[in-house]
């Protein structure tokens, strides 16, 4: 019994993961909530996060790298609205640069550059979320 309430609490606690955000890329400057910024950005990058050590990337993860350049560029510029200071703000204009070299990557299919992009895209994340959240 104790394994059945325990498993249900895991399956719980997957199901009650980081909410899902997909707001239209031209609706994010009407965004009102820091959170709400972030979990459109979580929702496309997290996935590529997971794919960055790939030796190549098809047809579809290039479509969501150049969807993820779109919103974090958008997002990141969103995110100094709520700013908590000269640092937090410089650590969104450096997230921008990154997601525009992750579409510019993306409008060269090259891996590589992608593969940086999303590794420098990722380190930016860490650092912000250890020093701000």
């Amino acid at each position: 019994m104790r394994r059945l309430v325990i498993g249900l609490f895991v399956v719980a606690g997957v199901a009650c993961g980081p909410p899902m955000r997909n707001t239209p890329v031209e609706e994010i400057p009407k965004l009102t909530k820091l959170p709400e910024v972030m979990d459109n950005q979580s929702t496309v990058m997290d996935p590529l996060f997971k794919k960055m050590d790939q030796s190549a990337f098809n047809d579809d993860e290039w479509a969501a790298i150049t969807a993820a350049s779109t919103r974090v560029q958008a997002t990141s510029l969103k995110i100094k609205d709520f700013s908590k200071g000269p640092e937090f703000d410089a650590l969104a204009v450096k997230l921008n640069q990154q997601a525009t070299v992750l579409g510019n990557a993306y409008a060269s299919k090259d891996v590589n550059a992608a593969r940086q992009a999303l590794a420098d895209m990722k380190a930016t994340c860490k650092e912000c979320h250890k020093k701000f959240r």
